[in-house]
């Protein structure tokens, strides 16, 4: 069996710190049709449950991830106690410990404080459009400040659109909800990537098995997650293997 095609990083020269940002903060643009009216839609949910102003803010910015803030808020409604709120929140959101271990060896260079504000930062949008940038063979110190214009810029812009949500929930209804605007950035986020055998094969499996019948704490996606890269990881030593005769 002949090795699969192994994708050759393209070489570009490196981007100065303000050119690196400005490119982050611009890849950042086309995702605003997503985050916004999901921030605004977060932000309409926590009013409408009887959270006040400062409460709804303070979810916002010291969660900052809308799929763990949209179910503790159906968990605080429902007078879920805290302990179940916490947990069940990480563990919708266990699959950013796959993107921060994926991300970890490109800001290795960073100081410590600087290492923990990107991981605050982190989001699936700012991760699918940064592994694309190391895909391409980006150099690490270019790839850490193109992260951060990108993802602070979406962090803020997710900021605005809560506020703008807590202003105006009595005019949005609380079952609105914008999962799927976020659920299609991402698969577009995610097919250019898709350009060798392994990666097909990994969203391959992973989409079937984030489609088949749902587990507790909604662990399908970090189960998808875990055998994408399981496959990909066998497929990978199998089609690299020297071949016979």
């Amino acid at each position: 069996m002949t090795p699969a095609p192994m994708t050759t990083p393209q070489l570009f020269p490196p981007l100065p710190r303000r050119a690196a940002l400005r490119a982050g903060i611009n890849a950042s643009l086309p995702l605003m049709m997503a985050v916004i009216p999901f921030g605004v839609v977060c932000g309409a949910s926590a009013a409408s449950i009887g959270l006040s102003f400062g409460q709804a803010w303070a979810l916002s910015w010291l969660v900052f991830a809308g799929s763990s803030q949209i179910v503790a808020m159906q968990l605080m409604a429902s007078g879920a106690p805290a302990w179940v709120i916490v947990l069940t929140g990480w563990i919708v959101n266990l699959r950013f410990m796959m993107y921060s271990a994926t991300l970890a060896p490109h800001f290795r260079a960073r100081s410590r404080p600087g290492r923990w504000f990107a991981a605050y930062l982190l989001t699936d949008q700012a991760f699918a459009v940064t592994l694309a940038r190391i895909i391409e063979g980006r150099e690490a110190r270019e790839t850490a400040w193109f992260y951060l214009g990108l993802a602070f810029s979406i962090w803020l812009f997710w900021q605005i659109a809560s506020v703008a949500g807590i202003l105006l929930g009595s005019f949005i209804p609380a079952t609105w909800s914008m999962d799927f605007v976020v659920a299609l950035t991402f698969i577009a986020l995610l097919v250019p990537l898709l350009n060798d055998r392994l990666m097909r094969s990994a969203a391959l499996v992973g989409g079937i098995v984030a489609l088949a019948p749902q587990l507790p704490f909604k662990l399908n996606l970090m189960t998808a997650a875990l055998a994408g890269a399981a496959i990909a990881l066998l497929m990978e030593k199998i089609w690299m293997r020297p071949s016979s005769g």
